[in-house]
């Protein structure tokens, strides 16, 4: 198991729950993500437990492209329920988070749109969503360094590595990510069709032709109708061509009011994660050369400079 590193900032440290920062150590390219992983609080006390995992993908204003920046990758979704939760443990009814965007946006909102939207990331979040995913999921947060868009095959190795170092029920894989996430969540999962127990991609788009290649995941999508920064039609595109395939369970959440950031409110939603929770790998399916969670052949990797 890799060791934690430093992130060379103050806004991910916690005192209730374990989240760390690592380096990728092995990939399918010289150089990988760092990334976060929360652990449940009973990880520890409970030896034989395997534990569902949820990939978070976040968007491309919240990529990292400073020195020790990738406190912008923690501003939203998954990581920000994890650190609301950890100050719900402190005592804190309605935990909330102040993380300041990364300094090359000045002040810039990047997810307002035309609108001219707020920035929700100091939105609280309810203990009772901190709890279900803090408490019953391991999570697992890249932070993208490099160009743009979410490569699937180092996401691949990544996922390989954690499966390899945590108690991951191996059929219990969740997938989720908005904008630039929700795009690399159908990328990921049209590369590894067979791997996820669900996927929940948040104002993302697609490819619609190969869509009938995932039409045995569960999907719940989630798209503002206003957005003006990626239109819902991208969404639109996927629902239809998985409802064209006849996909055995496709939910769509289209919010009227908001724009780009339709996130907040999907992710607020104490039932997206129940449903989350309650979904598993039950297509009798496994990926091409799968042994034991491992997807990549250890051949096809290598160390990460």
């Amino acid at each position: 198991m890799a060791a934690p590193k430093d992130p060379g900032h103050p806004y991910a440290k916690t005192s209730n729950i374990a989240f760390a920062f690592y380096d990728q150590p092995i990939s399918t390219a010289p150089f990988g993500y760092e990334h976060y992983i929360s652990l449940p609080p009973t990880y520890g006390t409970s030896p034989e437990k395997s534990w569902p995992l949820i990939l978070f993908l976040h968007g491309a204003g919240e990529s990292q492209r400073g020195k020790n920046e990738s406190y912008a990758s923690i501003r939203h979704g998954v990581p920000k329920i994890i650190l609301c939760y950890d100050k719900h443990k402190a005592g804190m009814s309605t935990p909330s988070i102040d993380i300041p965007l990364a300094p090359r946006l000045q002040g810039r909102n990047p997810n307002k749109g035309k609108r001219g939207d707020a920035d929700l990331s100091s939105t609280p979040v309810s203990a009772e969503v901190c709890r279900i995913v803090a408490e019953e999921f391991i999570t697992v947060t890249p932070s993208l360094n490099m160009g743009y868009g979410w490569n699937h095959s180092i996401l691949t190795a990544l996922l390989d590595h954690i499966v390899q170092s945590y108690r991951v029920d191996i059929d219990r894989i969740h997938v989720t990510g908005f904008s630039m996430g929700g795009y690399g969540t159908w990328d990921l999962a049209l590369s590894t069709p067979h791997r996820f127990a669900s996927l929940m991609p948040i104002c993302g788009g697609g490819d619609e032709v190969r869509a009938k290649n995932i039409k045995h995941v569960p999907q719940w999508v989630h798209h503002g109708e206003r957005d003006d920064i990626i239109p819902i039609s991208a969404s639109m595109k996927m629902v239809e061509a998985l409802t064209d395939a006849k996909a055995e369970e496709v939910r769509f959440s289209r919010y009227p009011e908001a724009a780009h950031d339709s996130w907040t409110k999907a992710y607020s939603d104490i039932e997206v994660w129940r449903w989350m929770l309650s979904r598993r790998r039950e297509h009798g399916g496994k990926e091409i050369g799968e042994v034991d969670g491992v997807v990549v052949p250890a051949e096809n990797k290598v160390p990460v400079i």
